[in-house]
């Protein structure tokens, strides 16, 4: 029993709330120092905890990085999903999504971040290997995915998160090198449709627009 005015606590979502505290502090520290120049120190000092705080809730300076970028891309996830709703087939859902991200990640200069030349190499090589990422990619894509399967759409063997491995790719590079200032986005959506679509639809004229 608890005393008057007594709260009980929640355990968890103290926990939720200070993870969500060192990621909003580095956010401030990236958008300040910018990604290679911030450190466990600068977060800590930000977000008023100990650097044993926040090496306790994310192990290391990798995972803090991963963890403020995968929230970001949660967003971005978010508005994709709203926006994929208008189409019904998979090849589109497939193409719309690539182009929607190709449009919405330069807005977000902290995504931006991961993706300069001096970043690159190591961002690449934590969002490609992060479960979260993959997460993040399946949420967007299974709705559409499982369907296709099921109708027989899907090239034989083809499993999910290898496709959203090669969509995480072909993203990282569109975003680090967009291409020549001609192409334009459906010059990219030919482009997309004629390249990737044949090698995951059996039958790409069921998707063509």
């Amino acid at each position: 029993m608890f005393g008057p005015g007594c709260v009980a606590k929640n355990p968890e979502s103290e926990k939720t709330s200070g993870r969500e505290r060192v990621l909003d502090a580095t956010e401030a520290c990236l958008e300040r120092f910018g990604l290679a120049k911030t450190t466990i120190e600068d977060v800590a000092r930000e977000a008023g905890l100990s650097r044993a705080t926040v090496y306790r809730q994310f192990g290391n300076r990798d995972a803090l990085l991963l963890a403020v970028a995968a929230r970001e891309a949660d967003r971005v996830a978010g508005d994709a999903e709203v926006f994929l709703r208008r189409f019904d087939d998979v090849g589109s859902w497939l193409v719309e999504g690539i182009l929607f991200c190709l449009r919405e990640i330069p807005k977000r200069p902290l995504l931006m971040q991961f993706l300069s030349p001096q970043e690159l190499g190591t961002a690449s090589q934590l969002v490609l290997t992060s479960d979260r990422m993959l997460a993040i990619g399946s949420e967007i894509l299974r709705p559409m995915f499982e369907p296709a399967r099921r109708e027989g759409l899907l090239r034989e063997g083809l499993e999910l998160d290898s496709l959203i491995e090669w969509v995480l790719r072909i993203l990282i590079s569109y975003l680090a090198v967009p291409g020549p200032p001609s192409r334009g986005e459906e010059d990219l959506r030919r482009l997309l449709r004629t390249m990737l679509l044949p090698a995951v639809l059996v039958d790409t004229s069921t998707s063509a627009t």
